[in-house]
């Protein structure tokens, strides 16, 4: 059975009436499978320098459904700044951590690795034993002690700074609850490079033997590799229950893409991104190319229009075109053309429309005064209106674009025809419904 599969089995399992014991075996079943798979193949490297290039360092299942749920969560809420078009392209789903956020910033590759951290009861906290298995009293003397915090929380997050060097942007501790004042003052002590606390001190000494056994680093390297831990604490859009993270994701699809969303499809949306990520996390990857593991373990841009139904292929034209908000623009043109009927081979003969239209007006309408042009923009602003005030039928856009040509203003510009007419009305629907 596959990995996915056995997971999805346990959460089925996992229900009050199910005796505990019964749910460990399950866990137990679910997480040997999942490591039988991971051992079974090898990666297929193609170059240097990626994050496909060093193995994996987790890829056992879950170890509560809470937990994974709120993993999931956390993970489709960073992937949601992809929307934005800007650093963020891709995030990386249970592979190399929780999951990990991929920005390009000047051509340069980065990795944000996030390690997600719950408690049940929100007035609990994380101390530092818990985040960094540090001690406060007695030295850290021994090769124990300097594995136990190896192995910690922290701990394994800074292994990335070692791993991936400059390409590691960031590690992050999130967590639903609070971290102690004790924790905040180790992660600030580390990026300081001193401490007034013993314990934190010797940490500090000996952090170059903790996070690179065997392997020297320099100076600066290891300056760079304390100063990297943050810490993300009481973050409100994951929980228990979908109701925060549906509030949480509606405004930020906002944010990064200006998309307005009606109140039904909130949850959906919502289901759909942590269904995704679930997807994402549990698919098997051994034996794939670097493209495969990026399709198969990780969301992109494609994946986040799908579950906002919108086309690739409208999107793709509109951004080829040069429109700077493709994403809303397709968003707003796909819907209400959708609305009164139009097929998907109409949507898309409606964008590359815009795309004509917008590169006119860029260039070729130039030779016509301003003040003329604004009147033309009148006459389409105002009949695209009369359509959406009247229902908006499919029949009646010929008859549309058929006046715009006819009439007074339309004949003091020969270069007009039925598609740029066409792309005009578009524009002006996307332009009307983002007021």
């Amino acid at each position: 059975m596959p990995v996915a599969a056995c997971v999805r089995l346990f959460q089925r399992t996992s229900l009050p009436n199910v005796e505990a014991g019964n749910q460990v075996l399950a866990f137990a079943f679910a997480n040997l499978l999942q490591t039988v798979s991971a051992n079974s193949g090898e990666y297929t490297k193609e170059s240097m320098d990626t994050i496909h290039d060093k193995a994996p360092r987790e890829t056992a299942g879950r170890t509560t459904v809470t937990r994974f749920r709120m993993q999931f969560q956390a993970a489709a809420y960073a992937a949601l700044e992809i929307l934005s078009g800007k650093e963020v392209d891709r995030v990386y789903c249970d592979y190399h951590d929780d999951f990990v956020v991929r920005r390009t910033v000047a051509g340069v590759v980065e990795y944000h690795f996030f390690q997600v951290k719950t408690k049940g009861k929100a007035n609990q906290q994380w101390d530092v034993a818990e985040v960094f298995s540090l001690k406060k009293k007695g030295a850290l003397d021994t090769e124990e002690k300097l594995e136990a915090i190896r192995k910690s929380i922290a701990g394994k997050l800074f292994v990335h700074t070692v791993e991936f060097g400059e390409q590691c942007r960031r590690i992050t501790v999130l967590s639903n609850v609070h971290f102690d004042d004790d924790v905040h003052e180790v992660v600030a002590d580390l990026a300081a490079g001193s401490s007034s606390k013993k314990y934190i001190s010797q940490f500090i000494s000996k952090f170059a033997d903790i996070v690179s056994p065997g392997k020297p680093m320099l100076p600066e390297e290891v300056e760079a590799a304390r100063k990297k831990l943050s810490l993300l604490a009481n973050v409100q859009h994951i929980g228990d229950t979908l109701e925060a993270f549906a509030m949480a994701a509606h405004k930020a699809i906002w944010q990064h893409s200006e998309i307005e969303l009606h109140q039904h499809e909130v949850e959906r949306i919502a289901n759909s991104l942590v269904a995704l990520v679930e997807e994402k996390s549990c698919a098997p990857i051994n034996g794939l190319s670097k493209s495969g593991i990026d399709t198969v373990a990780s969301v992109g841009l494609e994946d986040l229009l799908k579950v906002l139904s919108i086309s690739t292929q409208v999107y793709q034209t509109l951004l080829a075109g040069g429109d700077p908000g493709a994403i809303k623009s397709a968003s707003i043109l796909q819907r209400k053309l959708k609305e009164v009927g139009a097929t998907d081979s109409m949507i898309e003969a409606a964008s590359r429309a815009k795309v004509s239209w917008d590169v006119w007006v860029r260039s070729a309408r130039h030779g016509s005064p301003d003040f003329t042009f604004n009147v033309l923009l009148e006459e389409i602003d105002s009949k695209c209106k009369l359509w959406l005030l009247a229902g908006g039928a499919i029949s009646d856009l010929e008859n549309f674009v058929q006046g715009v040509l006819d009439s007074p203003i339309g004949n003091k510009f020969p270069a007009l025809n039925t598609d740029l007419v066409f792309g005009a009305f578009c524009a002006s629907v996307v332009r009307r419904l983002t007021r």
